[in-house]
């Protein structure tokens, strides 16, 4: 399922992730917060980053928002890929912790 307003996509086991864009900038944050949010409950949030291309302050703070929350619930935030572009954007901010974390979960 795919609308203008978010980013799921279907995969082909019948299971939801969320598949952000090439370019996630400040204009993107807001779609990807929207989707984000229809979707944090009590189970896992399943994202692919791997054709993220470039990442913004505002798309972190949204992914790291969704992660803290999501880990409150006894849920987890988990990346199913990211792209070497993603990861170095959050190191670049001094989020790299985070990106270890992250895929510490995939793993």
């Amino acid at each position: 399922m795919s609308t203008s307003n978010n980013f799921i996509v279907k995969n082909n086991s019948g299971g939801e992730f969320l598949e952000l864009p090439a370019i996630c900038d400040l204009i993107a944050a807001g779609k990807i917060h929207a989707s984000i949010t229809d979707r944090v409950a009590e189970t896992d949030l399943a994202i692919k980053a791997g054709s993220v291309e470039r990442c913004s302050t505002a798309v972190a703070q949204v992914l790291i928002a969704a992660s803290d929350e999501l880990r409150q619930q006894g849920s987890q935030l988990i990346f199913l890929s990211m792209s070497e572009q993603f990861k170095q954007s959050f190191f670049d901010l001094g989020l790299g912790d985070c990106v270890q974390e992250w895929e510490r979960r995939a793993q």
